[in-house]
């Protein structure tokens, strides 16, 4: 008999097999409604955009395995983990949030019909802006706090406050709903899953697909596969940082966090990534990173 592997839901394969598919979505549902101020009916006819997910994951070498999805009232989600917070993240998912703002524009489109965008970042650890569980970032008038547009929501939830936190802190039960998901998908102990099953019936669907995956051998390689990726590109960047700080004392430190960028960027080719995904995380151009 197969044994089971752990699984964690801050492997980003694992979380989207979970939450990223058909059948799962009351299952995403339910973690929205937990995260956003709207109105439950609006979330319950979501539209999955990714459609091609099980054919993408024949390659291990992939890119963000987001989920993307549009609301019935045409508010477009786009839903990321992350192990780690990088230094770059807040220019990343702003990067990203406009990215999917621009793609709802038409061409002759008054601008005030322009989607709502939404992103929402799960971090695993090193989250270091402040200690609450759920932020959510908007554009406000500095002095009144009036919101220019509400076209703009970038969450970021923390993993690692999720894991220290006890479900008697929160003070609604949205909140203690949003803490128990959280620490579902934080965990990789099964009997901690278990326990948080008990208290909801979308989530014990949740950890029965969890079940079924522990089982796979097809999955464990996908799984594995992603834990590789991960812990490659975490390694190239550092790599590349360093490489970087010894020639930035070497030629100057103008000159040393260009070639930084440079060898950063060539890893990053290494591994399969995207030239959009290397100008986003380098800051270099096309032409530069083509040249490489």
């Amino acid at each position: 008999m197969t044994q089971p592997f752990k699984i964690t839901l801050r492997n980003d394969y694992a979380f989207k097999r979970v939450f990223g598919v058909e059948e799962n979505k009351d299952v995403l549902q339910d973690l929205l409604e937990c995260i956003l101020d709207i109105p439950p009916e609006s979330i319950a006819e979501l539209e999955l955009l990714d459609k091609e997910f099980h054919k993408e994951l024949l390659s291990e070498k992939l890119g963000v395995l987001d989920i993307k999805l549009r609301l019935k009232d045409g508010t477009f989600i786009d839903i990321e983990i992350q192990n780690r917070w990088h230094f770059d993240f807040p220019e990343r998912t702003l990067y990203y949030w406009s990215k999917m703002y621009n793609e709802g524009v038409k061409q002759g489109q008054d601008y005030t019909k322009l989607p709502k965008c939404i992103t929402i970042n799960l971090i695993g650890e090193g989250f270091n802006k402040n200690k609450r569980l759920h932020n959510k970032y908007v554009i406000l008038e500095q002095d009144t706090k009036e919101p220019l547009v509400s076209k703009l929501e970038i969450h970021i939830l923390n993993l690692e406050k999720a894991r220290l936190l006890k479900e008697g802190q929160c003070k609604d039960n949205k909140k203690k709903r949003l803490l128990n998901w959280l620490k579902f998908i934080e965990t990789d102990d099964r009997e901690v899953r278990k326990m948080l099953a008990e208290t909801c019936k979308v989530m014990a669907k949740a950890n029965d697909k969890i079940i079924v995956m522990e089982m796979s051998p097809k999955e464990k390689w996908l799984y594995d596969s992603r834990m590789k990726y991960e812990h490659d590109r975490a390694s190239c960047i550092s790599e590349g940082y360093r490489e970087g700080v010894t020639q930035g004392i070497q030629k100057g430190f103008a000159d040393g966090a260009y070639q930084n960028k440079l060898e950063t960027a060539k890893l990053l080719k290494q591994l399969g990534d995207s030239s959009q995904k290397i100008e986003q995380v380098t800051g270099l151009s096309k032409e530069e990173i083509e040249k490489l």
